[in-house]
């Protein structure tokens, strides 16, 4: 029998987010259509499956090991709809307001 690893709870939130491909300079700007601690799906996007990404996302709660806070956050679409793209969130550090 396979064992199964239990799905992240997702939280549908419509808040902005920013993203830009790693290395780049310009954000861009989106809006989260659900999120979880491992991952964000938002959109409108053109971003295309295997793109590392950086998103920029302040949860309004607090979602598992995601915390609430502006937070840039490294990531990798995973894959792409119709209406999005959906990133793999690995490591995310607080960001500071001047």
């Amino acid at each position: 029998m396979i064992a199964l690893t239990p799905r992240a709870i997702r939280i549908a939130l419509s808040i902005p987010i920013a993203y830009r491909r790693v290395g780049d300079d310009h954000w861009f700007h989106s809006r989260v259509m659900n999120l979880s601690e491992s991952g964000i799906l938002f959109g409108p996007t053109e971003l295309q499956p295997g793109a590392a990404v950086e998103v920029m996302v302040s949860p309004p709660v607090h979602i598992g090991s995601l915390a609430r806070g502006k937070q840039v956050c490294a990531g990798q679409v995973v894959r792409t709809t119709h209406v999005g793209a959906a990133v793999r969130v690995g490591t995310c550090r607080f960001m500071l307001d001047d």
